[in-house]
């Protein structure tokens, strides 16, 4: 699949919201939908999403509940096939290449992998080490991105404290 060229601007390295981004694609989505059916009867979920996210830039899905983000996320990081539109993500064609999509990224969902009595320091330390790192590279890594994303302190919390827009619902492409 071609990348789908358009004239909206760029995210640039130096703008200040934006970490570490090229601007190079590394999430082009167009008309992304899926449907469900169930009983008989049908749910549009996503209705034609387009989107695209430059590499090191961080988007957030912001809705009520319902509004299809977590099938959004989902289908991204080929969990859910699409039931129509296309995507690559990380050079990757979502459909025709899921198994060199899910290698080029990671996925945590809202409800991570520790139990709600853990730190968020211990289920980032989690996440990294089931991406393969060793444990003191997870920890220094977390301790990096806590303050690359000013979020000092927030690791020591638990994680049954965080709200579900704090809760490490995300995804990121491996390095």
């Amino acid at each position: 699949m071609p990348v789908v060229e358009d004239s909206r601007p760029r995210v640039a390295r130096d703008d200040p919201h934006c970490l570490f981004s090229t601007g190079v694609p590394l999430i082009t989505a167009r008309g992304l939908q899926r449907r469900f059916t169930s009983r008989g009867r049908t749910v549009d979920a996503v209705k034609g999403v387009d989107i695209d996210v430059a590499e090191g830039e961080l988007v957030g899905f912001l809705g009520p509940n319902g509004a299809g983000k977590t099938t959004t996320l989902r289908m991204l990081t080929t969990l859910l096939t699409p039931t129509a539109g296309e995507a690559q993500v990380a050079g990757r064609d979502l459909l025709a290449d899921p198994v060199g999509v899910r290698r080029r990224i990671g996925y945590v969902a809202q409800g991570g992998g520790t139990g709600p009595e853990c730190k968020v320091a211990e289920e980032i330390e989690l996440q990294g080490r089931l991406y393969g790192l060793r444990k003191s590279e997870a920890i220094a890594r977390g301790a990096d991105l806590t303050e690359q994303l000013d979020l000092s302190g927030l690791d020591q919390r638990l994680t049954k404290t965080l709200s579900g827009g704090s809760g490490a619902g995300s995804t990121s492409p491996s390095a």
